[in-house]
């Protein structure tokens, strides 16, 4: 355990919110969350040490399934093509091609995460664990490359084809301007050193590449209802929980500008928090030790479908889905 500077201002003046633990797989120890004074970074002071992290990602974290190694379904592959750059441009008729645009507008919509498509592009999935989406992306025409930090996770994406460096992306000495987009999908909060890693990717990522980033929005409504029991902040796995305006400090300090901010609200995370309180109440233990009924529930999860949609159009949804772009 040691105590760090904000990493996002470099400040060391914070307040203590709370002592949290792991809620999920109810591995023993406790844990400090404080909020920087200055740029309101939320982040786990002192930090957990690498020994101390390791038992708390146990076998169980990671779900690997065999049946996820599959391409796109045919209509999301029709919707790449349409409005992503994907495949064959039709030469249709304007009507034709008009009214096919007006059939696959939901599905533009549903898949408005996809990275465009850039021919011959290079792409990066750093904590691409077992290769899912490279395997998707490699089908589709990529390049693909993976960082991972888990030995098993790593070897099942090379069967797949795949490029992976075992170990952090620091380590993988990737050459200058070589990525012409990099993928980090609720990565970031896990890494002890998020300003160094992104000092990294800029340094690899060609001029105009981007930067497709997701993470746990600590400006969310959730975690206003919530606090300590929002089920995002993942104590002690998640060593920072960024907001809006923490991100916008951090990727402004290192000439990263956003070009897109996309917010997403999960019934999954909304339960599980909602679980976390009746836990508390009724001194039940963690989530994966014993029935969970309200977080089990598929009846609810439809329930607080609108409340999400709600929540995210109103810019306070719990994830953050970022369009990064280097100069």
């Amino acid at each position: 355990m040691k105590s760090i500077a904000c990493e996002v201002c470099g400040s060391d003046q914070y307040r203590f919110l709370f002592r949290g633990w792991d809620r999920i797989f109810g591995i023993p120890g406790e844990f400090n969350l404080v909020q920087c004074e200055e740029c309101r970074l939320l982040f786990m002071n002192p930090q957990p040490g690498e020994e101390v992290l390791q038992k708390h990602y146990p076998q169980a974290y990671y779900t690997p399934r065999a049946s996820q190694y599959q391409e796109y379904s045919w209509l999301r592959k029709r919707a790449l093509e349409e409005y992503f750059g994907y495949g064959e441009r039709s030469h249709s008729s304007k009507v034709i091609s008009l009214f096919r645009k007006m059939v696959l507008w939901p599905l533009k919509v549903r898949y408005r995460n996809s990275i465009p498509f850039i021919p011959n592009g290079c792409v990066l999935d750093i904590g691409c664990s077992n290769g899912t989406e490279l395997y998707k992306l490699k089908k589709m025409g990529w390049e693909t490359y993976g960082v991972e930090m888990d030995e098993e996770a790593s070897k099942r994406a090379r069967s797949k084809g795949i490029s992976v460096f075992t170990g952090g992306l620091l380590e993988a000495n990737f050459p200058d301007q070589f990525f012409d987009v990099v993928r980090m999908s609720f990565v970031l909060e896990h890494l002890p050193n998020p300003r160094e890693t992104l000092v990294e990717i800029k340094r690899i990522l060609k001029p105009r590449g981007r930067i497709f980033l997701s993470v746990q929005n600590a400006g969310s409504l959730h975690y206003w209802l919530f606090g300590e029991r929002w089920f995002s902040l993942d104590i002690p796995r998640h060593l920072f929980s960024f907001s809006v305006e923490t991100l916008r400090k951090l990727l402004s300090s290192l000439d990263l500008k956003i070009q897109i901010i996309r917010f997403d609200s999960g019934t999954r995370t909304f339960l599980a928090s909602l679980q976390y309180l009746v836990n508390d109440r009724h001194h039940r233990k963690a989530l994966v030790q014993g029935n969970q009924p309200i977080y089990q529930s598929h009846f609810l999860r439809y329930l607080a479908r609108p409340f999400c949609w709600v929540v995210d159009r109103v810019g306070l949804g719990d994830l953050i889905h970022l369009e990064i772009v280097k100069p």
